[in-house]
């Protein structure tokens, strides 16, 4: 499994259906989940969706929340302003820096302090991990969706695929509502292309001596 992927090659041969024992073409789905994976990151603008290690400088602006680069933030390492360390509240009372982790996932952006702020023109560096560190089933089975529509059909699966497939679930991918957004305005500009199976077909297969 490659790093971005979206799903796994069990789990798309387990719904396709397509035998454990079956692994002639194991290789070359495996470069299809790559390449319907970095498509689907392309379209959403979601680079990120993945948990990962950040670490970024931002200038105070004098106010008491700041906007990350990257979502949902799952943890704060350090957080520090003008070169002072700012420790987690322990309540959201006491000072120090919190997360509102009571609202959508997908909008866990904004770091905010208690009775200090980010002073204006102050460097602030904040390390942190933010993505998902499982993917979203929604996304991972819209993944799956799209890639089996295509072969059932006998076609290049496209970003249309995944659209639809992510229409058809119910709730509509409430959790992932931003991200959803993103690929259905991608779409809506006419800007959709089939995923890359061509480029996946002509990558050479790695063999050992």
């Amino acid at each position: 499994m490659a790093a971005g992927d979206l799903t796994t090659l069990d789990n798309l041969k387990l719904w396709a259906p397509i035998p454990s024992t079956t692994t002639a073409e194991d290789a070359l789905l495996s470069r299809l989940i790559t390449a319907v994976s970095n498509d689907f990151a392309r379209a959403t603008k979601r680079p990120d969706l993945l948990a990962s290690d950040y670490t970024e400088v931002h200038t105070g602006d004098g106010a008491a929340r700041m906007i990350a680069f990257h979502w949902p933030i799952n943890s704060i390492a350090t957080l520090t302003v003008g070169g002072t360390a700012i420790t987690e509240s322990a309540d959201k009372i006491a000072a120090g820096w919190y997360l509102d982790e009571d609202i959508d996932p997908e909008r866990v952006w904004n770091v905010y302090l208690v009775n200090s702020v980010f002073t204006d023109g102050a460097p602030v560096k904040l390390e942190y991990n933010a993505g998902y560190a499982v993917v979203p089933e929604d996304i991972e089975q819209a993944i799956i969706d799209a890639m089996y529509v295509g072969f059932n059909a006998n076609r290049e699966f496209t970003t249309d695929d995944i659209a639809a497939a992510l229409k058809r679930q119910v709730p509509l991918s409430i959790s992932q509502r931003e991200t959803i957004d993103y690929l259905r305005d991608w779409l809506h500009e006419g800007r959709a292309q089939s995923a890359s199976i061509k480029d996946a077909q002509a990558v050479p297969t790695s063999s050992t001596a």
